[in-house]
């Protein structure tokens, strides 16, 4: 075997007899397929989920002869301007993958040199601890592995068995590990019942991992409960507003999801930059319909953040796979208002 025959990550890994698992750690964390994956690493198809114009990966990989030593590395990767990976980047990292490690890494039997392998490359990262809570959860899940060891107290908690009270004691990654499983038991129940009663802080450290999650429609009925009577406030807690909108971002009961956004949309509340950085940053989609779509653009002509924020969250959308073509619909609407006209015309400086 000679290094030319390796070009990527997921040939290494595969010449090197490891089974993986690969993640997106971006937006929201979320299970690439090997299809996704590959067709990235060959610049084939833009990456699914751009953040900053960036590729966030987590990688979980292990020897099947030693199937409960697992590595992890969390690689960022820059993307051009269709949203490709740059290949000379790709080319790059390998080339300091196979200096380091070597083409059979699993070979090698110091652990350590495994992990150690990408120290200081300019293609690792750190994820916040948020990120790295929800992927620890998602990964042992997808392994058939057992959740932390901070799992039963935070499940105790979320469905109501201790005072609600005494959440400060829960930790992140147990948080985590309930959002990861909730197809799993039944306290879901539970936990519907628990949520409206939920202290703001538990509420908004359980929405953040549930945007990684895939919450059924009865939770997402409680989530648009709790935005509606936010909604009736003269002054909205816009945290509270955000957390509800991102709890329920990633749940295929998408036409509740949907109804969510539109009563957002429809309140002066959503010029809120933060509120607005939401739909566009988690529940991209729903800007695919024409008349949600125009609401939201007309709502960001009029944000808090000023044209920076305007132009800043538009081209971040815009870089989304697919989405350009319905921004731009939206943006050269004949119904739109002067603002937003005027907006536009600061944007692309005419």
């Amino acid at each position: 075997m000679t290094t030319a025959k390796i070009t990527t990550l997921s040939e290494f890994l595969h010449q090197s007899g490891a089974k993986y698992r690969v993640f997106d750690m971006g937006r929201r964390v979320i299970k690439l397929s090997p299809d996704e994956f590959v067709s990235f690493e060959w610049a084939k198809k833009p990456y699914p989920y751009p953040f900053q114009k960036i590729a966030h990966i987590g990688v979980i990989f292990w020897n099947p002869a030693v199937p409960n030593k697992h590595y992890v590395w969390f690689l960022k990767f820059p993307l051009d301007e269709q949203g490709l990976l740059l290949q000379a980047a790709r080319d790059e990292f390998l080339v300091m993958l196979l200096d380091r490690v070597g083409e059979c890494m699993l070979a090698a039997t110091d652990g350590k040199n495994i992990e150690g392998a990408l120290k200081d490359s300019p293609y690792t990262f750190t994820p916040r601890e948020d990120k790295m809570a929800i992927f620890n959860a998602l990964a042992t899940k997808s392994l058939a592995k057992k959740p932390s060891q901070y799992y039963d107290d935070a499940l105790a908690y979320f469905s109501g068995q201790t005072d609600i009270s005494t959440w400060q004691s829960l930790a992140m990654q147990g948080v985590a590990d309930v959002a990861a499983r909730l197809d799993e038991h039944e306290e879901t129940l539970a936990l519907i019942e628990t949520i409206p009663q939920l202290p703001d802080g538990p509420f908004l450290v359980l929405s953040t991992c549930l945007e990684s999650a895939e919450p059924e429609a009865g939770l997402v009925e409680v989530f648009a409960l709790r935005l509606d009577v936010q909604l009736q406030e003269k002054q909205p807690d816009i945290a509270c507003i955000s957390a509800c909108l991102r709890a329920a971002s990633n749940s295929p009961a998408v036409g509740l999801v949907d109804q969510m956004v539109l009563h957002v949309l429809k309140h002066k509340c959503s010029q809120n930059i933060e509120i607005l950085a939401t739909i566009s940053g988690r529940i991209w989609r729903v800007l695919q319909q024409k008349h949600i779509c125009q609401l939201f653009v007309e709502q960001l002509a009029h944000n808090d953040a000023g044209q920076a924020g305007f132009s800043q969250l538009l081209a971040d959308v815009m870089y989304m796979p697919n989405m350009r073509e319905h921004i731009m619909g939206a943006l050269r609407s004949p119904t739109r208002s002067g603002q937003l006209s005027r907006a536009v015309g600061m944007m692309f400086g005419k």
